[in-house]
């Protein structure tokens, strides 16, 4: 299974190369931001991009591209961003789609070979790291290249993660994890974590085991990048900006409205979520809340409402695989 993975690491970076050899020469523009390395395991403050337009960006696109190993002084918890944009006068969709199904086949490969050793999915970066002997970074493999065989009439960059996303965690993996550290604490003799872990365990003893808490987990900041094909007033099309998307560009026709990538600043970007619901609080050390309201219901979008079929409609893409 060992050498499945080797051939299957091979293959993939094989089909990045292939892509990187055929859209340099179809550019009509390129436009990027080189964002800082993050070297501390939490979401920076402040970060502030550095554009590059024409070929310093297209280098460095080809790198981003190619790029699943840590770079000097990058934090193993984090990622290596280049959100931008590139501008093709020929169709590259289908080398893409080759490029993002070699990804998907190493993953797969990868995937097999843990489940086979009984890894947990935490330990799988490091398996890998000791296989192939180089500082991998997985969801530098997981991410796709985005192409989409349209010219935009605009392309808005932003910032996420200035909330908190909601998650939901069975009662029963909290009892688990909270008896996991009650045998540590007796095996330590600490008599107060003890104590306060019991009154954990006592206050979850009030709720059915298939019930789910509630938390909001900090998300560190990241770019994101909405595209509007059609006249509608929403975006068509989200992906995330961890690479540069690919559109069709012709230079003797409108060139999309671009909205450039700005500083992030977290001081000017906190924000409440608009769907926070009433909650009880449960366990304050885990930040685990009850919800005391159902979820509200989102109304249903019609068919002209959603802008997003009416792009993937227009548009052949590898968004969401289409």
């Amino acid at each position: 299974m060992i050498t499945d993975v080797r051939e299957a690491w091979q293959e993939m970076v094989e089909a990045q190369r292939a892509f990187n050899a055929t859209w340099p020469s179809a550019v009509v523009h390129a436009q990027v931001w080189l964002l800082p390395i993050n070297k501390e395991p939490k979401g920076q403050t402040k970060i502030t991009p550095m554009e590059l337009v024409g070929e310093p960006a297209i280098e460095a696109a080809k790198k981003a591209i190619l790029q699943f190993e840590q770079e000097e002084g990058q934090h193993p918890s984090t990622v290596m961003r280049l959100p931008g944009w590139i501008g093709v006068s020929q169709s590259v969709l289908e080398y893409a789609r080759e490029a993002n199904a070699a990804r998907d086949r190493f993953l797969e490969v990868l995937a097999q070979e843990t489940a086979s050793m009984n890894l947990k999915s935490l330990s799988k970066g490091k398996h890998l790291r000791s296989i192939l002997k180089l500082p991998i970074v997985i969801k530098q493999i997981e991410r796709h290249i985005q192409v989409f065989e349209g010219v935009p009439r605009r392309i808005l960059f932003t910032w996420a993660g200035k909330t908190a996303a909601p998650e939901s965690i069975p009662v029963k993996d909290v009892i688990e994890k909270i008896e996991t550290q009650l045998a540590d604490a007796v095996a330590k003799a600490d008599m107060d974590k003890e104590l306060n872990l019991r009154l954990e365990l006592k206050a979850l003893g009030f709720l059915d085991a298939k019930a789910e808490l509630h938390r909001y987990r900090p998300i560190a900041p990241h770019p994101r990048v909405m595209l509007y094909f059609s006249k509608s007033p929403r975006y068509d099309a989200m992906p995330h900006a961890n690479l540069p998307i690919f559109v069709s560009l012709d230079e003797k026709q409108p060139w999309p409205r671009v909205d450039a990538l700005e500083e992030f600043d977290a001081e000017n970007a906190q924000a409440e979520r608009s769907d926070k619901v009433p909650r009880q609080e449960i366990i304050p050390r885990l930040g685990l809340y009850l919800k005391t309201a159902p979820d509200r219901k989102r109304s249903p979008r019609t068919a002209r409402g959603d802008s997003t079929a009416v792009a993937r409609a227009l548009v052949s893409s590898t968004y969401q695989k289409r």
